[in-house]
Protein backbone atom coordinates (compact mmCIF):
# COMPACT_ATOMS: atom_id res chain seq x y z
CA UNK A 1 0.00 0.00 0.00
CA UNK A 2 1.38 3.55 -0.89
CA UNK A 3 -0.33 6.86 -0.37
CA UNK A 4 0.18 10.42 0.18
CA UNK A 5 -1.48 12.01 2.88
CA UNK A 6 -1.76 15.33 4.34
CA UNK A 7 -1.02 16.41 7.91
CA UNK A 8 -1.30 20.18 9.84
CA UNK A 9 2.14 21.66 11.18
CA UNK A 10 2.57 24.89 12.17
CA UNK A 11 3.79 26.08 9.19
CA UNK A 12 0.46 25.08 7.49
CA UNK A 13 -0.09 21.30 5.45
CA UNK A 14 2.04 19.25 4.88
CA UNK A 15 2.21 15.95 2.63
CA UNK A 16 3.81 12.81 3.88
CA UNK A 17 4.11 9.29 2.10
CA UNK A 18 3.27 6.44 3.58
CA UNK A 19 3.93 2.29 2.43
CA UNK A 20 3.55 -0.73 4.01
CA UNK A 21 2.59 -3.91 3.24
CA UNK A 22 -0.86 -5.06 2.89
CA UNK A 23 -3.43 -5.79 5.96
CA UNK A 24 -4.17 -4.45 9.51
CA UNK A 25 -0.76 -4.69 11.03
CA UNK A 26 0.68 -3.46 13.23
CA UNK A 27 3.77 -3.03 11.48
CA UNK A 28 6.91 -1.33 12.61
CA UNK A 29 7.81 1.79 11.81
CA UNK A 30 10.47 3.17 9.87
CA UNK A 31 11.12 7.49 8.74
CA UNK A 32 12.44 7.69 5.72
CA UNK A 33 14.19 10.83 4.82
CA UNK A 34 14.07 11.83 1.12
CA UNK A 35 17.14 12.82 -1.03
CA UNK A 36 18.71 15.93 -1.73
CA UNK A 37 16.03 16.24 -4.95
CA UNK A 38 12.81 15.52 -3.00
CA UNK A 39 10.34 13.51 -2.28
CA UNK A 40 9.73 12.44 -5.81
CA UNK A 41 9.18 9.09 -7.44
CA UNK A 42 12.87 7.66 -6.73
CA UNK A 43 12.23 8.25 -3.21
CA UNK A 44 9.05 6.32 -2.99
CA UNK A 45 10.39 3.84 -4.75
CA UNK A 46 13.35 3.27 -2.01
CA UNK A 47 10.40 3.78 0.84
CA UNK A 48 8.71 0.33 -1.24
CA UNK A 49 11.79 -1.65 -1.00
CA UNK A 50 11.35 -1.35 2.84
CA UNK A 51 7.95 -1.40 3.14
CA UNK A 52 7.67 -4.73 1.48
CA UNK A 53 9.90 -6.01 3.91
CA UNK A 54 7.24 -5.53 6.36
CA UNK A 55 7.72 -2.13 8.06
CA UNK A 56 5.18 1.00 8.17
CA UNK A 57 7.19 3.54 5.86
CA UNK A 58 6.68 7.06 6.04
CA UNK A 59 8.45 9.85 4.77
CA UNK A 60 7.62 13.91 5.29
CA UNK A 61 7.82 16.79 2.14
CA UNK A 62 11.26 18.39 3.61
CA UNK A 63 10.62 21.22 1.33
CA UNK A 64 6.80 21.80 2.05
CA UNK A 65 7.88 25.28 3.23
CA UNK A 66 8.41 26.31 -0.48
CA UNK A 67 5.75 24.25 -2.23
CA UNK A 68 3.84 20.75 -2.01
CA UNK A 69 6.03 18.31 -3.14
CA UNK A 70 8.62 20.69 -4.75
CA UNK A 71 11.32 18.49 -6.53
CA UNK A 72 14.73 20.34 -7.47
CA UNK A 73 16.97 19.80 -10.20
CA UNK A 74 20.18 19.76 -8.53
CA UNK A 75 22.39 19.18 -11.26
CA UNK A 76 21.50 22.44 -12.72
CA UNK A 77 20.89 24.26 -10.02
CA UNK A 78 24.60 23.35 -9.20
CA UNK A 79 26.31 22.90 -11.95
CA UNK A 80 28.95 25.76 -13.50
CA UNK A 81 26.27 27.28 -15.80
CA UNK A 82 23.69 27.71 -13.16
CA UNK A 83 21.97 31.33 -13.34
CA UNK A 84 21.63 33.59 -10.55
CA UNK A 85 18.06 32.73 -9.66
CA UNK A 86 18.79 28.98 -10.01
CA UNK A 87 21.35 29.70 -7.27
CA UNK A 88 19.02 31.78 -5.32
CA UNK A 89 16.10 29.07 -5.58
CA UNK A 90 18.32 26.47 -4.25
CA UNK A 91 19.42 28.61 -1.23
CA UNK A 92 16.50 29.60 -0.08
CA UNK A 93 15.11 25.65 -0.42
CA UNK A 94 17.93 23.53 0.00
CA UNK A 95 20.31 25.72 2.46
CA UNK A 96 17.14 27.33 4.46
CA UNK A 97 15.48 24.04 5.06
CA UNK A 98 17.69 23.64 8.64
CA UNK A 99 17.51 20.89 10.87
CA UNK A 100 15.52 22.81 13.60
CA UNK A 101 12.76 22.59 10.73
CA UNK A 102 12.93 19.27 9.62
CA UNK A 103 12.33 18.04 13.85
CA UNK A 104 9.99 20.38 14.04
CA UNK A 105 8.18 18.10 10.91
CA UNK A 106 9.19 14.57 12.38
CA UNK A 107 7.28 15.70 15.63
CA UNK A 108 4.15 16.02 13.55
CA UNK A 109 4.93 13.03 11.63
CA UNK A 110 5.14 11.18 15.29
CA UNK A 111 1.90 12.64 16.43
CA UNK A 112 0.07 11.86 13.47
CA UNK A 113 1.23 8.27 13.52
CA UNK A 114 -0.66 8.29 17.10
CA UNK A 115 -3.89 7.47 15.68
CA UNK A 116 -2.89 5.02 12.79
CA UNK A 117 -3.70 1.38 14.03
CA UNK A 118 -1.58 -0.21 11.35
CA UNK A 119 1.36 1.93 12.77
CA UNK A 120 3.00 -0.09 15.87
CA UNK A 121 3.68 1.28 18.48
CA UNK A 122 7.16 0.56 20.32
CA UNK A 123 10.99 0.75 19.17
CA UNK A 124 10.90 2.34 15.44
CA UNK A 125 13.48 3.12 12.80
CA UNK A 126 14.95 5.86 10.31
CA UNK A 127 16.73 5.94 7.23
CA UNK A 128 18.34 8.57 5.24
CA UNK A 129 19.43 9.42 1.41
CA UNK A 130 22.13 11.75 1.27
CA UNK A 131 20.84 14.89 2.80
CA UNK A 132 18.45 13.21 4.61
CA UNK A 133 21.03 10.96 6.73
CA UNK A 134 21.89 13.86 8.46
CA UNK A 135 18.36 14.04 9.64
CA UNK A 136 18.40 10.23 11.05
CA UNK A 137 21.50 11.57 13.10
CA UNK A 138 19.26 14.96 14.58
CA UNK A 139 16.38 12.39 14.81
CA UNK A 140 18.81 9.85 17.29
CA UNK A 141 20.13 12.66 19.27
CA UNK A 142 16.34 14.21 19.99
CA UNK A 143 14.64 10.88 19.97
CA UNK A 144 17.12 8.67 21.58
CA UNK A 145 14.29 6.56 23.30
CA UNK A 146 12.19 6.59 20.50
CA UNK A 147 14.17 5.40 17.82
CA UNK A 148 16.64 1.78 17.97
CA UNK A 149 17.82 1.62 14.30
CA UNK A 150 19.30 4.39 12.01
CA UNK A 151 20.29 3.56 8.18
CA UNK A 152 22.29 6.40 6.27
CA UNK A 153 22.79 6.09 2.99
CA UNK A 154 25.43 8.12 0.99
CA UNK A 155 25.39 10.98 3.84
CA UNK A 156 25.84 14.55 3.31
CA UNK A 157 26.56 17.05 5.48
CA UNK A 158 27.06 15.15 8.23
CA UNK A 159 30.51 16.10 9.49
CA UNK A 160 31.94 19.04 10.44
CA UNK A 161 34.40 21.39 12.41
CA UNK A 162 32.26 22.18 14.77
CA UNK A 163 31.46 20.69 18.57
CA UNK A 164 27.72 20.37 17.15
CA UNK A 165 28.69 17.86 14.02
CA UNK A 166 26.10 15.76 13.20
CA UNK A 167 28.07 12.67 14.03
CA UNK A 168 28.55 13.11 17.24
CA UNK A 169 24.82 12.15 17.92
CA UNK A 170 26.58 8.33 17.30
CA UNK A 171 28.31 7.92 20.46
CA UNK A 172 26.89 6.17 23.42
CA UNK A 173 23.70 5.73 20.80
CA UNK A 174 22.40 2.27 22.27
CA UNK A 175 20.87 0.93 18.98
CA UNK A 176 22.04 -0.14 15.63
CA UNK A 177 23.33 2.07 12.97
CA UNK A 178 24.51 1.52 8.95
CA UNK A 179 26.07 3.79 6.97
CA UNK A 180 27.00 3.13 3.49
CA UNK A 181 29.47 4.71 1.52
CA UNK A 182 29.85 4.69 -2.36
CA UNK A 183 33.97 4.33 -3.39
CA UNK A 184 33.34 7.03 -5.75
CA UNK A 185 31.46 9.44 -4.33
CA UNK A 186 32.87 12.57 -4.60
CA UNK A 187 29.88 14.92 -3.14
CA UNK A 188 30.59 13.55 0.10
CA UNK A 189 33.61 11.31 -0.15
CA UNK A 190 34.88 8.23 2.46
CA UNK A 191 37.52 10.61 3.59
CA UNK A 192 35.26 13.57 4.03
CA UNK A 193 33.12 11.33 6.39
CA UNK A 194 36.04 9.77 8.18
CA UNK A 195 35.26 10.80 11.78
CA UNK A 196 31.35 9.53 10.79
CA UNK A 197 32.78 5.67 9.91
CA UNK A 198 35.18 5.79 13.09
CA UNK A 199 31.96 7.02 15.14
CA UNK A 200 29.67 3.93 13.67
CA UNK A 201 32.64 0.92 14.03
CA UNK A 202 33.09 2.32 17.47
CA UNK A 203 29.83 0.88 18.23
CA UNK A 204 31.26 -2.92 17.62
CA UNK A 205 28.35 -5.04 16.45
CA UNK A 206 25.60 -2.28 16.83
CA UNK A 207 27.57 -0.65 13.98
CA UNK A 208 28.54 -1.09 10.41
CA UNK A 209 29.69 1.76 7.98
CA UNK A 210 30.51 0.05 4.15
CA UNK A 211 32.74 2.02 1.38
CA UNK A 212 30.72 0.35 -1.17
CA UNK A 213 32.96 -0.61 -4.49
CA UNK A 214 32.55 0.81 -7.97
CA UNK A 215 29.31 3.07 -6.27
CA UNK A 216 28.68 6.89 -6.65
CA UNK A 217 26.21 9.04 -4.72
CA UNK A 218 23.06 8.51 -4.87
CA UNK A 219 23.37 4.49 -5.45
CA UNK A 220 20.95 3.47 -3.22
CA UNK A 221 18.07 5.55 -5.43
CA UNK A 222 16.54 4.20 -8.41
CA UNK A 223 18.09 6.86 -11.32
CA UNK A 224 21.21 7.73 -12.89
CA UNK A 225 23.66 6.94 -10.00
CA UNK A 226 21.46 4.13 -8.70
CA UNK A 227 24.02 1.19 -8.27
CA UNK A 228 22.05 -2.47 -8.12
CA UNK A 229 25.15 -4.77 -6.73
CA UNK A 230 26.04 -1.64 -4.06
CA UNK A 231 22.04 -1.08 -3.61
CA UNK A 232 21.58 -4.66 -2.82
CA UNK A 233 24.60 -4.93 -0.30
CA UNK A 234 23.54 -1.60 1.58
CA UNK A 235 19.56 -2.88 1.53
CA UNK A 236 20.52 -5.75 2.87
CA UNK A 237 22.66 -4.90 5.86
CA UNK A 238 19.88 -2.10 6.65
CA UNK A 239 17.57 -4.74 6.53
CA UNK A 240 19.36 -7.25 8.78
CA UNK A 241 19.96 -4.05 11.41
CA UNK A 242 16.48 -3.06 10.96
CA UNK A 243 15.02 -7.05 11.97
CA UNK A 244 17.34 -6.77 15.01
CA UNK A 245 16.60 -3.55 16.28
CA UNK A 246 12.80 -3.48 15.90
CA UNK A 247 11.60 -6.84 16.45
Amino acid sequence: MHEIRTIPTDDGDMRIAVAHPEGDGPFPVVLSFHHGPGLDDASRQAMSRISEAGYYVVAHDRYHRHGTLLVLDLRTMMGPDASPEDRRRLQEVFFDTTEDLVQRDVEAVLGSLASDPVARRGPMGCVGYCIGARSVLSTLARHRDAFNVGILFHPSFCVTEGEDSPHRAVEGFPGFLYVGIGELDQMQSATLNRPLIDAVQALGPHGLAEVLPGANHGFAVPGAAYHEEAAARAYGEALTMLARGLT
